[in-house]
Order: structure tokens, then sequence, then C-alpha cells
């Protein structure tokens, strides 16, 4: 049989791959296979940008790195659909997945937990471990999904996730962490008083085990997130332990424009604000939102804006995923940066020195492997 019509060949349903692939060691034989031994390498990847082609993209591939038996190799060992829901929006994943192994986490399994989000705005968990019970002593099998979180996005609020989250624990919790922001990334000069996009920081309070949930209907939604879009007091305002975690809305049709970055307890977001002139053809603005991780509190002034609430404005045009390093803020920017965060001599790329934070935020609580 010619590769060309081998199954185990079958990539019809990979979209535009926005993101690389993610490695790591599987077990072969699934739920209660202790046999490290004869683990497997693989690759996860999100099914890529569908550009609404319908079930193009919706799902996650696992693909086998190793030759089997017939010595065919890098085969698809497994592509998990990822169910696109009535909301108008032709589902798919141009995101990067988020892969978490057990390496110094306090817990007993091999393999991974996978964590994807997707165009239509929800969360999507994969069970790649030899799990075989949950944390309630439910039944659990190889590359089980169950969708965590729902956005809620329509055509209408533009709460599209073209963007990869960023992960992590925080100091003093083993509670695991998304933050993530939302915005229609192929028009970002969209403007209307429908369109509602938001910061996000999400919980798994399962973590660091895998749960099914039943349908994605009954997943966690903004509902479940505390309100912190003009918060000021932390102690006040965190989420609760009923709720999931905390959500930010934007104003004035604001996207974020790339993946945010978790450091030192802060989670940093790109934003870019369409033109509010008359004069469409004026190029938008970019802010840089710094927010408290665990509380979701906005904390601006720490970055140089005169109140917490507002986001700092750091030039116009579009800005890349934001850098951090040696307590400066580094971003690139498709525009250009204006004089106050500008590097001497160098219009495209914003540098901002920002308060030093106590250092809340760790990753040497588990590993995203390359």
């Amino acid at each position: 049989m010619g590769v060309q019509s081998e199954p185990r060949y079958d990539y019809s349903r990979l979209g535009e791959t926005w993101s690389q692939p993610r490695i790591f060691r599987m077990p072969n034989n699934g739920a209660g296979d202790n046999q490290i031994e004869d683990d497997i390498y693989v690759a996860v990847l999100g099914g890529g940008f569908g550009a609404n082609n319908p079930e193009i993209g919706s799902n996650l591939f696992v693909i086998n790195l190793e030759l089997d038996q017939d010595d065919l190799y890098a085969t698809v060992e497994q592509q998990i659909t990822i169910q696109d829901l009535n909301n108008g929006i032709v589902n798919s994943t141009p995101a990067l997945p988020a892969v978490i192994t057990a390496d110094e986490v306090s817990a007993n399994f091999t393999g991974a937990l996978v964590y994807l989000n997707d165009l239509e705005g929800k969360i999507t968990k994969f069970n790649l471990t030899n799990m075989s019970l949950d944390n309630q002593g439910n039944d659990i099998a190889m590359y089980d999904s169950t969708t965590l979180f729902n956005a809620g996005a329509t055509l209408a609020n533009g709460r599209f996730m073209y963007h990869s989250m960023d992960v992590g624990t925080l100091k003093g919790s083993n509670i695991f962490w998304m933050y993530m922001g939302t915005g229609d990334y192929e028009r970002l000069t969209a403007k209307d008083d429908d369109i509602d996009n938001v910061l996000l920081g999400i919980k798994d309070k399962d973590f660091p085990y895998y749960r099914n949930i039943s349908t994605p209907t009954l997943a966690a939604d903004l509902t479940n997130c505390s309100d912190t879009t003009n918060a000021t007091d932390s102690s006040n305002d965190c989420p609760t332990s009923a709720e999931i975690g905390w959500r930010i809305h934007l104003d004035n049709s604001e996207k974020v424009t790339a993946e945010p970055t978790l450091t030192r307890g802060r989670v940093v977001f790109p934003v870019f604000q369409p033109t509010q002139s008359v004069n469409t053809c004026t190029t938008g603005k970019a802010f840089i939102c710094n927010v408290e991780a665990k509380c979701g509190t906005p904390k601006n002034t720490e970055i140089g804006s005169a109140n917490d609430i507002d986001c700092l404005e750091v030039g116009s045009g579009v800005l890349s995923k934001v850098v951090v390093f040696a307590n400066k803020i580094f971003a690139n920017i498709a525009g250009e940066a204006n004089d106050a965060s500008s590097q001497a001599g160098r219009t495209d790329l914003v540098s901002i020195t920002a308060a030093e934070f106590d250092i809340e935020s760790f990753r040497n609580s588990w590993r995203e492997n390359y």
C-alpha cells in the first residue's frame, strides 16, 4: 500500500498551521501503562487556521515521531476533534498548545496534559497520560478531551482567540492558571458598539488531574469569572473559590494582538485600539496592559500609566508579544513607538522601564517540553 492511500497519513483536516508542534514522550498503551521504557516520542499541534472551512483545523493532531512496525514515520497517532459550536463561527485552532508534563509536579502520571484555546473562544483539555481515574474516582482514558471554558464568542462581539495562552502557577499555590485575550486579528480596525473583547485569567481546578465535563455547553463561561475591569483593591476583588478566574472587558473595540506574557506575578497584554478619529485612515493606538495574575486587578501605574485602570499607550500601530527582561518591557510595533517608550534610535521597538515586582509566578512546578 502506498503512502498516499495510507490512512495513518491522513492530514486532510489539517489547516494552515500557524504554530510549531510540541514534543514529549507518551505512554503507548494508554491508561494504566506504567512501562516507561517503551513510551513513544510524539508531537502535538493544533489543527491550525481553517479559513472558514468546516471541520478543517478544529482538532488536535498527535503525530508519532518513531518508526512503527511497518517502517512508517510521522504517522497520525490520533486526531482528536474539537466540537464546533452553533454560534455562526467556523471553528479552528491557530494557537499553540500548552503541553504540561509531570516533571516536579506532585502527581504520578507519564505523558502530558495538553491545553488548547480555539478561534471561537473555548479552552479544551486533552488527556495524553497514563492516568486511568480522575480526582473523583471516575474512569478516564487516553485521548479523552473536555471543554474547560467558553468565552461566548459570536460574530457580533468578535471575541475570537487567534493567539496562544501563557500558563503557569503562582507563589504559594499549585493552582494552574491560563492567560489569554480575544480579538478579531483579521479585522483589527473594525469598530462597532457590539464588539466586546476580554483579557482573561482562568484556573484549572482539577490540575494536575484530568476530569471529563459532559458537554461544552456545561463548561464555565464569563459568568463564572470575577469582573475586575475597574477593580482597584486586590483583596476585595480576587476571584472566589467558586469562580474559575477573572475577566477584564476592553473598551473602544480594542483587541489583543498577541499572546500575553506571565512574569513575576503579573500578566502583560498587547492591545490595539482602532482609530477614534473621523479620519478612518489614521493609524490606531497600541497599548500595554499590566494585570495582577492572581486577582486580575489592573496595575498599570507600575509600567508608567497615570492610573491603574488605564493601560499604557506606547505608540501607534500593532504590538507583538511582550518580552520582559531585567525589569524592562520590550515589544516590536508595526507602526511607531511614542517618544516615551521608544528605544534610542528605534521607533519600531517599544522599551519601558517597569517597576520591580516581587517574584510571584513560577514554572519550576511544571515543564513545557519543546
